[in-house]
């Protein structure tokens, strides 16, 4: 099969198109025929060495965490899908191993495609909008009536946080640059925020949830802008913010978190709910044949996507 392969830590040009063996599904596993995969600032992150202490040294290594395909292959233990079945998770194999034709995913952390996505659409969503729905949900504990500030509306995270934050009832306030004004008002925003014009914490009343999806805010100063039980939640770990485990840190009003969670099928369901319902979609930026996996990778690192970068794996999806 081919497959994007990383055969070092570097810059985007160690990356390689190779023949590899095609998997084989274990114990409790899948093996899905990729039509579709999702590009995630976690995929350069890795590819660049910052993390592995997490991911490992193991080469040859294949990247790519979010997948949407069909069910290949079931292997022992598992009843509950069949081949055939079209597919979508966030991989928790490894560092991913969706940058392939096929890949093997823990059952656990899959569900089916909603019809409503197209492959290309289903696999921009697993990563980041699970990322949006466990942070909104724990820590931020977001209830409706409550009022959150979504920094990065229009990017990866962004996208969904501002759908997922009204799905749950609250009052949202998003930024974004001037030419995604118009894009985060469509996803559902109350107000939004040209943080190019404003800066949006210098501005009246307090929020009950800061989600900072680029890290650009300063944690002090989002602070002081939180209401008495608010906390602020950024995905750039920075000084004076603590790690978050759900179930083992405890909150602390006027916190500064970085969550860490762990994909279930439960909480995709929970999103492809929402899909089928017309109350969440995924907004593309680009889409990239996997030969041109470099040049996803550089367009990701620009860090100025407009919604999510996909690479089609088959001409279908």
């Amino acid at each position: 099969m081919r497959a994007a392969v990383l055969s070092s830590f570097g810059p985007a040009s160690v990356m390689e198109i190779a023949e590899i063996a095609r998997p084989t599904a274990g114990v409790g596993q899948l093996l899905v025929e990729v039509h579709a995969a999702g590009v995630n600032p976690i995929d350069w992150k890795i590819r660049n060495g910052w993390m592995s202490e997490r991911y490992g040294c193991d080469f040859p290594m294949i990247l790519g965490f979010d997948v949407s395909g069909v069910v290949a292959e079931t292997g022992a233990g598992v009843a509950n899908f069949r081949r055939g079945d079209l597919v979508f998770a966030r991989s928790d194999v490894g560092a991913g191993g969706c940058y392939a034709e096929y890949a093997v995913l823990n059952a656990s952390t899959v569900v089916r495609k909603p019809d409503e996505l197209n492959h290309e659409e289903a696999a921009a969503m697993p990563l980041a909008a699970l990322t949006a729905l466990n942070g909104l949900r724990e820590p931020g504990r977001l209830q409706a009536g409550q009022r959150v500030l979504i920094n990065g509306a229009s990017g990866g995270v962004g996208i969904y946080a501002v759908q997922i934050a009204k799905n749950l009832g609250a009052h949202v306030s998003g930024v974004c640059s001037a030419g995604n004004v118009d894009l985060v008002r469509e996803l559902g925003a109350d107000e939004v925020i040209d943080y190019t014009s404003r800066q949006p914490l210098q501005t009246d009343g307090s929020w009950d949830l800061i989600y900072d999806a680029v890290g650009s805010l300063s944690c002090a100063e989002a602070r002081d802008k939180l209401g008495p039980d608010g906390v602020y939640l950024t995905l750039v770990p920075a000084d004076g913010i603590e790690f978050f485990f759900a179930g083992q840190t405890e909150r602390q009003p006027r916190g500064g978190y970085f969550l860490v969670w762990s994909p279930t099928a439960a909480d995709l369901e929970t999103l492809a709910d929402w899909v089928r319902a017309s109350n969440l979609r995924s907004v593309i930026d680009s889409v990239y044949p996997l030969e041109e996996i470099r040049a996803a990778h550089e367009r990701s690192q620009t860090e100025r996507s407009r919604g999510k970068i996909v690479l089609r794996i088959k001409a279908d999806a």
